[in-house]
């Protein structure tokens, strides 16, 4: 069956939204336009930054699109750890609730609840879980409430950016064990992934926009310059020495001293320093036996040259970006991973949860499906076209058909018949008044006259010379039965005849009966019956 999809996976980071369109056809899903817009903070007064944001990125960019893919930010809900006492995953959801109950701050009234097993073993399962307050739901759901907007999925970003790693385990990715880094604005994502599965995801309060933050404060300039000056490091904060007449020209260009400098390299470092070691912790408390083997780093905070490498020398890691899969653009990691998510099987889409089937009354608007109602709306109009003109063809090849079945009435029959009559009727009730002729002739001409049988019986039966025979009687029954009655001079003569007769494919069923001696004569002194049928011709039966 014909399918086509297109929507738009929106990433609300800290710092910018970005969004990547996808479109999809026959299965296939490509990649047709990105765009990043920076987040606007407001007053208080000025209503709700999510929603103006979320409304003016789509209105600059995306104006035409109705289907939208968005997440929660890892900041915007409660994430927690959870053994489970069971094994069933049935049994697992339905307890769910109640385990999260007493390890976070809302009654479970308040909340919506997704749960994802990691592993199952013999009596146990590990959990993560998700949960979500309602007044978060309400407001991720409210810039879509009007209009054609379609919200098609909700998910969560840190579990999104996993969905890279469990598409390509066992066919790209082949570690046991594998930790996410995403640096963004003001937060970084930590995943720890284990065999495919995202079993542990956590928030770190460093990003890009405290490094901004600083360069502003020291340089006594604002912070799009201080952004601007943060892109441009083309060199290595994280070695000394490497890349001297590049510091030299960097600093020339945005008139920095070499203390200011030194300021700002040792603000970087201890960010960065601090980021490790909070890498170090949740390293550290894993089991010895599932210790990380591979790290991917993404987020526009991770594009300062030599942070990978410092990464790698500090976690003794092999530090990865996405290219592999086919992602250049570290910021747009999770805007791409976004779209995967939607088109895995392994789900995480708070849209599904009560609440928000509730509150999203946009949920099945016809307009979200235009694209498939135009394709159905076609396939009818071709499917009664093709029926209506066959049912034209069908009409002429029966008129065209009942004019040749009129010239065989004509020619078999020799009759004249009109266009309106049914030609099949008339040749049957035609057909019955032969039929009735031909019994008559079958009945009463077709027989075989006696003079037939007699003369048929005359050439079969012996001369007179070779068998004396006198003939006594002969009848012919209805039953289509011959008898004859004669005299002859010897038993053995009796079985002359009948054998005779049997040459004959007139007769059969011959049968010698009434054989009997004749007392007190010299000649034709043995009497007999001779009984058979006529053959009757199988067109006659």
């Amino acid at each position: 069956m014909f399918s086509f999809d297109q929507y738009l996976a929106i990433d609300y980071g800290s710092s910018f939204l970005k969004g990547v369109l996808f479109k999809k056809v026959l299965g296939k899903v490509t990649i047709l336009r990105t765009e990043s817009l920076p987040v606007v903070e407001l007053d208080e007064n000025e209503g709700d930054p999510f929603e103006y944001n979320i409304v003016r990125f789509i209105q600059s960019f995306f104006p035409e699109e109705t289907r939208f893919l968005l997440n929660l930010g890892i900041h915007n809900l409660f994430v927690r750890d959870l053994t489970v006492p069971l094994t069933s995953e049935k049994a697992i959801w339905e307890v769910l609730p109640f385990e999260v109950e007493n390890l976070v701050p809302y009654p479970m009234e308040e909340l919506e609840v997704i749960g994802k097993t990691w592993r199952v073993g013999s009596e146990n399962s590990e959990v993560i879980s998700f949960n979500v307050h309602h007044s978060e739901l309400n407001r991720a759901l409210k810039p879509f409430a009007k209009g054609d907007l379609h919200l098609s999925c909700l998910s969560l970003d840190s579990f999104v950016l996993s969905s890279l790693i469990t598409k390509y385990y066992n066919s790209l990715i082949h570690e046991k064990t594998i930790i996410q880094l995403d640096i963004g604005g003001k937060y970084s994502i930590l995943n720890i992934l284990h065999e495919g599965k995202l079993r542990h995801t956590r928030q770190i309060y460093l990003g890009g926009e405290e490094l901004t933050e600083e360069i502003s404060k020291v340089l006594k300039t604002d912070l799009v310059r201080a952004d601007e000056i943060k892109q441009n490091i083309d060199f290595s904060l994280f070695t000394e020495n490497l890349f001297e007449e590049s510091e030299n020209k960097f600093l020339a260009k945005y008139s920095i001293s070499q203390i200011q400098f030194r300021n700002i390299k040792k603000f970087i470092l201890s960010k960065f320093d601090d980021l490790i070691h909070e890498m170090e912790n949740s390293i550290f408390s894993l089991p010895e036996s599932e210790r990380p083997e591979m790290l991917y780093l993404s987020g526009g905070g991770s594009q300062f040259r030599g942070l990978a490498e410092s990464i790698q020398t500090r976690l003794n890691l092999p530090v990865n970006r996405y290219e592999a899969l086919g992602i250049d653009d570290p910021s747009l990691v999770t805007a791409i991973a976004t779209g995967i998510h939607f088109e895995s099987k392994s789900q995480v889409n708070f849209l599904g949860t009560g609440f928000a089937k509730r509150i999203n009354t946009n949920r099945f608007k016809l307009s979200a499906f235009k694209p498939h109602l135009i394709l159905v709306t076609i396939s009818l109009l071709l499917l009664f076209g093709v029926f209506i003109i066959g049912m034209i063809l069908d009409n002429r090849k029966i008129a065209a058909n009942k004019k040749i079945l009129i010239e065989k009435y004509k020619a078999g029959m020799g009759a004249e018949i009109s266009e309106d009559e049914d030609v099949l009727e008339a040749a049957s009730i035609k057909l019955k008044e032969e039929r009735k002729k031909t019994e008559i002739y079958r009945l009463f001409l077709s027989k075989e006259s006696i003079l037939d049988l007699l003369n048929e019986a005359t050439e079969q039966f012996p001369s007179s010379e070779s068998l004396p025979f006198v003939l006594d009687n002969f009848t012919f029954e209805d039953n289509y039965e011959i008898q004859i009655y004669g005299r002859v001079n010897d038993f053995a003569d009796i079985g002359t005849i009948q054998s005779a007769l049997a040459k004959s494919e007139k007769f059969t069923n011959i049968q010698a009966q009434n054989k009997r001696l004749i007392t007190g004569v010299t000649k034709y002194k043995v009497s007999f019956k001779i009984k058979m049928d006529i053959v009757i011709p199988k067109d006659d039966i």
